[in-house]
């Protein structure tokens, strides 16, 4: 996961390139650079390990000036976290500078050969071979384009690559293999971006380039051909909208807890998707053999927790699976759906499960947080779920909207099969109408004593999050945020599985965290209650997560967090929101930084 950026401008463009690094820094902020090109050809780079921010000042990016340039922001896969595996890399004479998104294959092989024949590598990154190609391609006598072309056909593996060379000043060149890119269009400027989001405030016109293409651009022209044959073609800009990312914290102290005030504004936001796009959905599922929804990691979840909603709603089986293992446990065939479920659009996983699928005649939809996604355009049917973008890699907000979503389309589809009584079905509507305002009443209620049942417990390093039904879901998900933003070691089970071997880990080193439903659902809360029971005859330490006025549970957990009073299918949501905050404070109490945790970037788009 890496973020690129190149422009080519009549004017001064490198104000422009640290911004849309900024932009893209939550690809990946394990270090970052840029190349400046003068009119002479001439460039400078200039990289370091560590944030936009920290690098920029280090490395005095404010000194550089041109009109063209490359920028990359780093997650690293091959190679330490360094300045010297930084991005831009070059060739061996450094008239050569490339930038890469993606992972090529049998690279090493490349290098070997490379190596023997006088290229000198600098750098432990699998990218750096590119620039090395290219330059071995214009020593055979090539064109900077039939280069750059000739290396890229055999390439195995997925990248976005920016190229640019001192041969030809102020020309960039963007080539696309399962890695995101897009090209904008402006009277004085054209450039190019692994998300649109780095285009917001610069242009709403662009061009998508597809799998196996290339752009070459310049300051007034953009030039599209395919890779296999260097075939030019045409493809007309498109006008979208895009939302630039917001950098107001509106007074919060970061972007996590800023994003989780918002769960109720985003849960309106879904209300008021219009029934036409959840019926669309719907439809399909109701017309196919069978439905499957599919995400990974936290959208993995999502599927999961909704799979449990529609099973019980509507009387309908639709699996879970996680993305990155579905195409090899699941035989897909026409008459078939998939449901997929992504933040980004971009997810790779998700994205080569769906192609795959596609291949055999499948239907898909997805639920999507990014309505220019490659996904969105790749889908039969998409639901733009609008919860805005998250500056913060962990997903929050998005998150809860998607499981709203997904709660909506459960409602409906109960509706269409008449598998709930007209009035059922009117209290699960009331159920998600109220919903945003008891996460509102969460978000603007007293903190403190999740914040001191945080602090409290950050001492623990060893965590299991429990529950059974729907809260099986919701635990696994908790889990992942306590350990994605606190570096805890948390595993998230149902809780009829703890006796089944896991129970031996039990000690006053192992405290837990167990999410029950209310009385309405009695004998699901009553087999949740004996892992309570179970965990505290072993002496190990439990914290209790329940809707308010239910009882306390027996034997009583040393600590209880209640959530607003709800129904079965959204209190959830209100659990997960408390959740997510006793991972923020915890995290908090350990020095995390919440926004950007280590190793982690939002966007996965490399296998």
């Amino acid at each position: 996961m890496c973020g690129i950026f190149g422009i080519s401008s009549v004017t001064d463009i490198s104000k422009t390139l640290v911004e849309a690094l900024e932009k893209l820094e939550y690809r990946g902020y394990d270090s970052c650079g840029l190349s400046i090109s003068q009119p002479t050809g001439d460039f400078e780079v200039r990289k370091g390990a560590g944030p936009v921010q920290r690098v920029s000042v280090e490395e005095r990016f404010h000194e550089l000036e041109g009109n063209s340039g490359l920028g990359h922001v780093r997650w690293a896969t091959h190679g330490r976290v360094s300045r010297i595996n930084a991005h831009p890399l070059l060739d061996s004479y450094g008239e050569i500078s490339i930038v890469h998104n993606g992972i090529l294959q049998s690279y090493e092989k490349i290098r070997e050969d490379l190596t023997q024949k006088g290229h000198t590598f600098l750098s432990e990154t699998d990218s750096e071979v590119i620039a090395h190609l290219i330059e071995r391609g214009l020593k055979e006598g090539l064109s900077v384009q039939e280069s750059i072309l000739h290396t890229a056909n055999p390439l195995e593996g997925t990248y976005a690559i920016g190229v640019m060379t001192r041969k030809e000043p102020g020309v960039l060149y963007a080539l696309r293999q399962e890695s995101p890119l897009i090209i904008g269009i402006s009277d004085d400027f054209t450039c190019f971006s692994s998300d649109p989001l780095a285009l917001g405030g610069l242009t709403d016109q662009v061009i998508w380039l597809q799998d196996g293409e290339m752009a070459r651009i310049d300051h007034g022209s953009c030039s599209l051909f395919k890779i296999n044959d260097s075939q030019i073609f045409q493809r007309s800009p498109e006008t979208i909208s895009i939302e630039a990312r917001a950098v107001d914290l509106g007074g919060h102290p970061d972007f996590m807890t800023k994003e989780i005030s918002e769960n109720g504004a985003v849960v309106r936001a879904t209300l008021d998707i219009d029934d036409s796009k959840i019926d669309a959905v719907v439809d399909v599922i109701m017309n196919s053999e069978r439905t499957i929804l599919t995400g990974v990691g936290t959208s993995y979840y999502v599927a999961l927790m909704g799979q449990y909603m529609i099973s019980d709603l509507a009387g309908e089986f639709t699996p879970a699976m996680s993305s990155d293992e579905m195409p090899h446990m699941v035989p897909l065939r026409k008459g078939d759906h998939v449901l997929a479920i992504s933040q980004s659009g971009e997810t790779y996983d998700t994205l080569r499960a769906l192609r795959l699928a596609k291949e055999n005649g499948v239907n898909l939809s997805a639920i999507l947080n990014v309505d220019s996604s490659s996904m969105a355009r790749e889908v039969d049917q998409v639901i733009h779920q609008n919860a805005g973008p998250e500056i913060c890699v962990l997903s929050t907000k998005s998150t809860i909207s998607q499981l709203a979503l997904v709660l909506r389309l459960a409602i409906r589809l109960a509706e269409r099969k008449e598998t709930k009584s007209a009035a059922e079905i009117t209290q699960l509507r009331q159920d998600l109408s109220e919903l945003p305002s008891k996460l509102d009443s969460i978000a603007t209620g007293d903190h403190d004593s999740i914040r001191d049942l945080a602090r409290h417990h950050s001492v623990m390093r060893n965590w299991f999050f429990l529950g059974r039904g729907i809260q099986h879901g919701l635990a696994l998900e908790s889990a992942l945020k306590f350990k994605e933003v606190t570096y805890c070691h948390a595993e998230g089970m149902s809780s009829g599985a703890l006796k089944h071997g896991t129970i031996s880990l039990i000690d006053d080193a192992m405290h837990t965290v167990i999410f029950l439903p209310g009385e309405d659902v009695h004998e699901l809360r009553q087999h949740a209650m004996g892992a309570i029971a179970e965990i505290s005859t072993r002496g190990g330490k439990v914290i209790c997560f329940q809707p308010e006025g239910s009882p306390a549970p027996e034997p009583c957990p040393e600590s209880i967090v209640e959530s607003p009073a709800s129904g079965q299918w959204t209190l959830p949501l209100l659990q997960l929101m408390q959740a997510q905050l006793f991972a923020y404070y915890t995290a908090r109490a350990l020095g995390r930084d919440v926004d950007k945790p280590r190793a982690l970037a939002k966007s996965v788009t490399v296998s």
